[in-house]
């Protein structure tokens, strides 16, 4: 076998192993796996989220029956509303954040789209 010929068979061979680990490197990256191992890893905060987010939706779905706090700014309503809002913090600022993340990417594409129209998926492999 020549030299040549060697090396196309190794470059098939690397080739197959490639496609293998990615195969397997989609599955245990996918949104469903990574989620799975997370519950699993961090069962007590998934639950204390959990609650949270339910806490804020019954908030938010049952509101109080007073159309206006009845002390003022320092009324039992407000501070109801600030311990939500110390509680929701947080949650608000990782949305925010992958919100951002996520437009960032979609405009990214967009602009390279527009910019070299010729040249689709330039930075796929």
């Amino acid at each position: 076998m020549t030299p040549k010929q060697q090396a196309l068979r190794d470059l098939e061979d690397a080739r197959a192993s490639l496609a293998h680990h990615a195969s397997l490197a989609v599955d245990e990256w996918s949104p469903r796996a990574l989620i799975t191992r997370s519950v699993e890893k961090h069962r007590t905060l998934w639950i204390a989220a959990a609650a949270i987010v339910g806490a804020a939706l019954l908030k938010f779905i049952w509101p109080s029956g007073e159309p206006h706090p009845k002390h003022g700014i320092f009324g039992a309503g407000s501070k109801k509303r600030g311990l939500f809002a110390l509680l929701l913090s947080p949650l608000l600022a990782l949305a925010r954040k992958s919100v951002l993340d996520h437009g960032t990417q979609l405009f990214e594409t967009y602009l390279r789209q527009k910019v070299s129209p010729n040249d689709t998926d330039a930075g796929t492999v």
